[in-house]
Order: C-alpha cells, then structure tokens, then sequence
C-alpha cells in the first residue's frame, strides 16, 4: 500500500528533479532539488503560462531541462539591446537577477523566433550562462515534452546564491 502511494505521488502527482548546472541562477541555485507539479501534464495538456519554470525532455541533448517559459505558441520573439521582446513589445523580466543583457551571439543578432503552434521558447534566468533555445538546434520545445512546473527548491550547499526550502515562481 504505502510503495503504491508512493509510486503514484512520484509518477502522477510529483517530479523530483536535480539542477546540475547555473542556468537558473539565482531563482534556482545550482546542484538544487526541484520539486515539480506533474498531475496536469499527465492527464492532459496544458500549455504553460509566460514566466512559469518548467522541466521538460530535451532530444537535442538526450536529458531533462529546467528553464522559464518565455514565448508561447505563435509569439516572435527578438532581442535587442539586451532586452527580450515578444511581438515588439520589450518584455518585463523583473525575475532576472541583471536587466538588459539577454544578448544572442553577433552572427544571429537580427535573428528572431517564431514559435510554432504546441510549442514553446524556454531560456534560463542566468542569460549569460545559460544553454537555452537561443543557441539550440531546434529552439521550440513541444508542449507534449513538458514533464512539470517547478512548484518548489531545495537548496543545501553552503556556496549557493540561497539556501533553504522556497517556493519557486
């Protein structure tokens, strides 16, 4: 009884997740445990709110990601100046840790994105040190990859930005 509540608590309900990288910084401290809300992802198919974290399966790199949702399904985003603008208007990024530099390498610098129907464009809050689908291959993540959307951080490391138990918005 106890290994069946556990299995649905974990299979249904909730993610556990482990953030190997500074991508997130500082909302999410690296080697952080991530608690996610997976129950609306399992039984049907949500698609997630501009500013939401999220973890997801990356096939470019064969792995589950944690980034924040930015554009939504047919939303063009650019960059400029370093800021992140969704259909030419400047996006309020308040949950960034520095203002003003969300920067694409120059030989893309007037490149933009325009995201597909079930899909999504996801980058992480550290913008000078994240891997995220302004540099991938295939920079749309597919709704149906998503896994959760991180409801909780647990951070223990003494050299992390925070530590503690919060809730991650």
């Amino acid at each position: 009884m106890t290994l069946a509540a556990v299995f649905v608590l974990f299979k249904v309900l909730l993610q556990l997740a482990y953030v190997p990288s500074g991508s997130m910084e500082t909302t999410i401290p690296t080697k952080c445990l991530l608690i996610g809300w997976r129950l609306p992802y399992v039984v049907s198919d949500p698609v997630p709110e501009r500013g939401d974290i999220v973890t997801f399966w990356d096939e470019e790199l064969n792995k589950v990601l944690v980034k924040r949702v930015v554009g939504l399904p047919g939303e063009t985003l650019s960059f400029k100046n370093g800021y992140t603008y969704v259909n030419g208007e400047k996006l309020d990024e308040s949950y960034l840790p520095t203002q003003g530099i969300t920067t694409l390498p120059d030989s893309m610098a007037e490149k933009t994105f325009t995201v597909p129907e079930g899909c999504m464009f996801v980058m992480g809050d550290n913008r000078t040190g994240s891997n995220d689908a302004r540099f991938w291959n295939e920079p749309y993540i597919s709704v149906d990859h998503i896994r959760a959307r991180v409801m909780v951080g647990i951070s223990v490391l003494p050299d992390n930005s925070w530590r503690g138990v919060r809730v991650i918005h």
